[in-house]
């Protein structure tokens, strides 16, 4: 790991954040086989996921409890698998507006590499490879001159695209917009630049003007009503592209419950109702998503306080309680807690090989002790052992300074 990177990753972990540089996140993870990340990877993304099923699953633990950091870790295992990652952090994005999080989705999809993913499965079922076409010459194009006569070939080529308009599975719309620019890419029609850079700003959900829109027979605009049909036709498009699917981390769920600076809620009454009327919606309507895995995340109040937490909202709270419990994690329930599998594996053998790694890692010079460890462990407090364990090893007196002359 470069330097640069072990003091990003300290200077994030003395200020209770997990590191963002995979290498990092991966070099200070302990007991990976115990963790709720490695278990869906197992049981949801490589199988189940991947086989066009879908799966909505709700993380609660106290700060510093490990979910944030096992969310980056879900989703770096979801990329290593084919699939589309994507993390949202609650507090930038507004979750009672759908079209919200389907823009913030959105964000991190390369529209080109999905027209250019859809338009070599065209290619290859009228029998080349899309390997053979050179570099900036459209297929269209080529094909005539290896033989094919225009009109034909032209006609084959629309009625592939017209299959997946005329797909129920897919909205109308959505259909239209990318259908066009397979066209253009495949040669058989000419799209302007900036009329490319509409049907991609509308693909992505941005807003546009109905002026700009009708001309390239967009009727609608990406609202609230719809983007949960455009979300699905996404990944129904995914798969059509070769994709696994996507992978969803919605962070910091407790936002719901606070108050900004200025005292006022984030989410009043009725806002945060609409967040837990559209999870509802979501649980119960998975079925239409096609290899999606959704995760939302948020501290213990969002079970416990019954005013505004999941209780407050019966409809969904009756969906993802827990009613069979035991004395071990259930790693197959919708609503885990993380705290419970803290307590599980998180002993103080397990306390003094983070020591160790982490004065080998970053050159600290931390000598805390086994009891030392023992009543970080066993403590009732707001804060996780795990950021209570970490803060002392990371801020002990005397670290953060060299070893042996190391820099």
């Amino acid at each position: 790991m470069e330097q640069a990177v072990k003091e990003e990753t300290l200077e994030s972990l003395r200020h209770a954040r997990p590191p963002l540089a995979k290498e990092a996140l991966e070099a200070i993870t302990l007991g990976e086989q115990e963790g709720i990340w490695n278990f869906w990877r197992e049981y949801y993304l490589k199988d189940y996921t991947a086989d066009g099923g879908s799966k909505v699953k709700f993380l609660t633990g106290k700060p510093g409890s490990g979910k944030t950091h096992a969310l980056l870790l879900l989703l770096e295992e979801a990329r290593r698998l084919g699939y589309i990652a994507v993390y949202i952090d609650a507090h930038q994005v507004p979750l009672n507006k759908f079209d919200s999080i389907y823009q913030a989705v959105l964000d991190v999809v390369d529209v080109e590499s999905l027209v250019t993913g859809y338009c070599g499965a065209v290619v290859e079922r009228l029998g080349y490879h899309p390997g053979q076409i050179p570099p900036g010459q459209d297929f269209f194009n080529w094909a005539q001159v290896q033989g094919r006569a225009a009109d034909p070939l032209r006609r084959e080529l629309q009625e592939s695209l017209d299959a997946l308009y005329q797909d129920r599975k897919v909205n109308h719309n959505f259909a239209a917009a990318f259908t066009q620019l397979c066209a253009h890419y495949l040669g058989i029609r000419c799209l302007a630049p900036e009329q490319k850079n509409i049907l991609t700003d509308w693909i992505k959900g941005r807003p546009l003007s109905v002026k700009l829109l009708k001309p390239l027979k967009i009727f609608t605009r990406v609202d609230k009503y719809n983007a949960r049909h455009m979300m699905a036709s996404l990944l129904y498009l995914l798969r059509l592209c070769g994709r696994k699917g996507m992978c969803v981390a919605v962070d910091s769920l407790e936002a719901l419950l606070e108050r900004g600076p200025a005292g006022r809620a984030l989410y009043g009454k009725t806002a945060r109702n609409e967040v837990y009327e559209s999870l509802r919606q979501l649980v119960d309507d998975f079925a239409g998503f096609e290899g999606a895995f959704f995760v939302f995340a948020g501290r213990p109040e969002l079970i416990h306080d019954e005013k505004g937490g999941f209780k407050s909202y019966e409809a969904l709270w009756m969906r993802i309680q827990n009613e069979v419990t035991g004395s071990r994690p259930n790693k197959f329930a919708d609503l885990f807690s993380q705290d419970a599998l803290v307590k599980e594996f998180f002993t103080v053998g397990l306390c003094l090989e983070l020591q160790d790694r982490f004065n080998t890692l970053f050159h600290l010079d931390s000598s805390l002790r086994r009891e030392d460890f023992h009543y970080l462990v066993d403590t009732v407090s707001m804060l996780s052992p795990v950021r209570r364990v970490v803060d002392a090893i990371v801020n002990q007196q005397g670290a953060g300074g060299d070893r042996d002359g190391e820099t």
